[in-house]
C-alpha cells in the first residue's frame, strides 16, 4: 500500500506516476510492498498511448476500406486486393485485442 502519484486522462484511462510514499506495511529498506495507492491524481488534457494508438489503427481500416472498394470498382490490382484485406482482418484484431486490454485495465482499477 505504497503512494503513487496517478495522472487520469481525457478517455477516463489512468497512468501511474512516480513513487511518493512508503506505507507501514513495508519491511525492506527501499523497497515498496506491491500495492499501489493514489497520492494525488491530476487530470490531463490529451489522450492516453492506447488511445492514440486505437485511432491510428482505426485510420488505417478506414483508408484501406476505401482504397479496396476503389480497386475493386476500377477493376485493377487484384493481388493488392486481397492483401489489402488480409491487412484489414489484422488490424481489425488489433483494434479488437486494444479493447480487451482496455477493458481489463479498467475491472483491475
Amino acid at each position: 500500500m505504497c503512494f503513487y502519484d496517478q495522472q487520469i486522462f481525457s478517455c477516463n484511462d489512468h497512468k501511474w506516476g512516480r513513487f511518493r510514499a512508503h506505507c507501514n506495511k513495508e519491511y525492506r529498506t527501499g523497497e515498496t510492498c506491491g500495492m499501489k495507492l493514489i497520492y494525488e491524481a491530476t487530470r490531463v488534457n490529451g489522450k492516453c498511448q492506447n488511445c492514440k494508438k486505437y485511432e491510428v489503427t482505426w485510420r488505417k481500416i478506414v483508408q484501406a476500406t476505401e482504397r479496396v472498394a476503389r480497386w475493386e470498382a476500377e477493376g485493377i490490382n487484384p493481388v493488392s486486393t486481397d492483401k489489402e484485406r488480409l491487412n484489414i482482418a489484422a488490424w481489425q484484431k488489433e483494434l479488437k485485442d486494444m479493447e480487451l486490454l482496455k477493458q481489463t485495465k479498467m475491472r483491475t482499477i
